[in-house]
């Protein structure tokens, strides 16, 4: 017998309940219905409960959800708000990300010793300082591994390389959203523009401060579109490349130096 790990997802704001499933559906039938009553009848639930769920959202929301309509053909009543839609859509974007979550969390359980290895991953801590989201753009499969192509935030491009069983086992497509992760020491920083390394991951940034420790560095790169890099130089490199903030700098990464994991 296989187990389940079920659940539902409620927005809370200043410790009250704000959104769910059932006041979701409250919205959206007043958006097809214009009228509190006969979705308050589609819900099965009383006109009194139903503007109560509606004013405690209201209350709850930077803006109205719901709004009253008077006069008219039909003699008013209430429809939603712009906002109101755009908060339908949001829960709904949130919703699938939550059921997400727990298929993936009742696939991990379910596996051999499936409850100790999801204790072990929740409680893990990453120790690479790059920690990069991206989208997969590209994949090119060979004999034993497979090379991806990302296109990370503002659209940067990134290739890593794994195995192909890897691949199958973290259920990659093209469209998967991921993370590209790699140490600080993994990159390599040069300030002549021109240099060739032959690595397949080459990024062209300014340096945006230096966290200096007692004996290694920390470099933040900032690339157009928004992405930071962090390299790690010792005193000598340092000094020896002249980088300093507001540096002009090319960064180096080897595809075979980047992990891939799922969010």
């Amino acid at each position: 017998m296989k187990n389940a790990i079920e659940g539902r997802l409620w927005l809370g704001r200043e410790d009250r309940n704000f959104l769910g499933r059932g006041r979701i559906e409250l919205l959206r039938h007043i958006d097809d219905t214009g009228s509190i009553s006969k979705a308050a009848k589609a819900m099965k639930m009383s006109y009194k409960a139903a503007w109560d769920a509606v004013d405690a959202m209201n209350n709850l929301s930077e803006k109205p959800l719901v709004e009253r309509v008077t006069g008219g053909k039909g003699g008013g009543g209430t429809r939603l708000t712009d906002y109101g839609r755009e908060i339908i859509e949001t829960f709904q974007i949130l919703e699938d990300e939550h059921e997400r979550f727990l298929r993936n969390l009742s696939l991990k359980i379910n596996e051999k010793d499936g409850h100790l290895k999801l204790l072990k991953s929740m409680s893990m801590r990453i120790s690479a300082r790059n920690q990069l989201a991206g989208e997969i753009v590209e994949i090119k499969k060979g004999a034993v591994n497979a090379q991806i192509r990302l296109s990370l935030q503002g659209g940067q491009p990134l290739t890593a390389t794994i195995t192909n069983d890897s691949l199958i086992e973290l259920g990659l497509t093209i469209g998967s959203k991921v993370y590209a992760l790699f140490k600080a020491n993994a990159l390599l920083l040069s300030t002549d523009e021109k240099i060739t390394l032959g690595v397949e991951n080459r990024f062209q940034g300014n340096v945006e401060r230096i966290e200096r420790g007692s004996v290694n560095h920390d470099v933040i790169v900032a690339l157009d579109g928004g992405t930071r890099l962090c390299a790690q130089l010792s005193d000598s490199a340092l000094e020896e490349l002249g980088i300093q903030t507001g540096s002009s700098v090319t960064a180096f990464c080897k595809a075979s130096h980047i992990m891939i994991g799922v969010y």
